[in-house]
This record gives C-alpha cells, sequence and structure tokens, in this order.
C-alpha cells in the first residue's frame, strides 16, 4: 500500500499529466478523429509509468476529450469540452497554456517567474511551507539512483516553491504553466546523452540545496540569485543546443 506522500505525488503526476496531453488536443498536435499512440509510447514521450498515463487518459475520457474503442484504441472525441470543476478556477492563465511558444521564450519566462517566486518565498514562507521545500530537495537527492523520478521531484521542488510565495496568482499560475516551462523528460540519459550526465545531476542537487539554504535563511536576496544561477545554467546548455539546430530537447518543441 502506497504511503500518503506517495499517493499525493502520483495524484500530482497525473494531473500534471493529465494537463499535458490535454494542451496537445487544444494546441491541435492531436485533432478530432485522431488515434492516440499506444500507453507504452505516450508513457516514454511524458516521461511517465504507464499507470500514470492510464490514469490521466481516464481523466481526459471522463472529461469527454477523449473516447477509448474497445480493441482498437483510443481516439480523440473532441477539443473544447469544459474544464474540470477541480481546474475551474485555473482558467485565467489556459489562454496562455494553450498558446503555442517556443521553447526558448518559454524558459526565459521561467527564469523570470521562478527568480522573484524564490525571492517571495524567503520572506514569506511558513515553516511548514519551508519544511515541504526541504523535504522536496531531499526526495530529489535521494532518488539519483531512480532516473525515472526524476522529472517529478524536481517539479515538485519548483512548486513546493511557488506554494510558498503565499501569492494565489503564483500558485495557480505555476500549476497551469509549471508543465510547459519545466522540460520534461529533462532528465532522461536516453532521450539527452549530451546534455544529461552525473556530474550535470550532482550540480542540480548542489544548486536545489542553495536555494533552500537561503530560503531558509530569510534571505530574499540570495534565493534570487541562487534560483538565478540554476535556470541560468541549464538555460544556457539548452540555448547552446537549440543554436546548433540539434538540441536534445526537440521531442519537447517539435511542434512550435
Amino acid at each position: 500500500m502506497r504511503d500518503p506522500y506517495e499517493r499525493r505525488a502520483l495524484t500530482n503526476l497525473t494531473n500534471r499529466t493529465s494537463a499535458a496531453l490535454r494542451a496537445k488536443i487544444l494546441d491541435g498536435t492531436f485533432v478530432i478523429g485522431d488515434k492516440l499512440p499506444t500507453l507504452a509510447v505516450l508513457a516514454a514521450e511524458f516521461g511517465v509509468s504507464r499507470t500514470v498515463i492510464r490514469e490521466a487518459v481516464a481523466a481526459l475520457q471522463s472529461d469527454g476529450l477523449l473516447q477509448s474503442r474497445h480493441g482498437v484504441g483510443v481516439f480523440v472525441l473532441s477539443a473544447d469540452a469544459e474544464v474540470p470543476p477541480s481546474q475551474a478556477s485555473l482558467t485565467s492563465f489556459e489562454g496562455l497554456a494553450q498558446s503555442p511558444i517556443a521553447l526558448m521564450d518559454l524558459l526565459e519566462l521561467r527564469m523570470a517567474f521562478e527568480v522573484h517566486a524564490a525571492g517571495l518565498a524567503a520572506t514569506r514562507r511558513s515553516w511548514g511551507q519551508e519544511s515541504r521545500i526541504w523535504d522536496a530537495e531531499r526526495a530529489f537527492e535521494e532518488a539519483l539512483d531512480r532516473e525515472e523520478a526524476l522529472d517529478s521531484l524536481d517539479f515538485d521542488f519548483h512548486r513546493s516553491i511557488a506554494e510558498a510565495t503565499n501569492n494565489q496568482a503564483f500558485r495557480e499560475f505555476f500549476e497551469i504553466m509549471g508543465p510547459r516551462m519545466l522540460p520534461q523528460p529533462a532528465f532522461s540519459r536516453d532521450l539527452n546523452p549530451t546534455l544529461i550526465n552525473e556530474p550535470y545531476i550532482r550540480q542540480t542537487v548542489a544548486e536545489h540545496r542553495a536555494i533552500c539554504e537561503a530560503i531558509a535563511a530569510a534571505d530574499p536576496d540570495g534565493a534570487r540569485e541562487a534560483m538565478k544561477r540554476h535556470l541560468t545554467r541549464s538555460h544556457h546548455r539548452y540555448r547552446g543546443f537549440s543554436n546548433t539546430g540539434g538540441s536534445p530537447l526537440s521531442h519537447i518543441a517539435q511542434h512550435e
């Protein structure tokens, strides 16, 4: 039986995967009548397990976007189903989430958003929120030998900081735009062999820890600088590949 933390993490990952798949339907990547790839292919594309993909597909079926045909596959039924009540509070940013935006533009948006969020978290976080930021950092560090878990745990770390801003708009923006601003799968050595290696991942751990320490010290300038260093390193590497036309993230940006 899964413990409460694992169940919550699985639910969060399923919700994010469902939102990402919904975005592909809304932006025309999948159009009405299209048959979706197999669960195995989708799981590899989104960097999640088949269980997560199966539950994400089931959620979109209940929303009326997808239809399962026994023995044939899953097809796109609609692109304009209503947003589920659980997501109704997030509609203010949906237009942006559904817009076709270049990957590097999204990374620059992420820099502006997350650097400011780190500074706010340093001055506004509660003790419980600070604890959750550290828990997320430790969970990422303890999962270094489980590559398939790193994307989800990295997302949880950055979301815990957005939540610690205690700004509802920041929280809603991250829930909607987080799956787009944080390219996934980003920690796969198989998909990104030139970009992802052991030193890169361990440096990510060190940068996460520096952000945590600045937030815990109530140092907004330090938190902003630590987040800026963290994001700048990865952004420079992504941009370098992009400029050569050989981006290892082309599987993410192929529909731009």
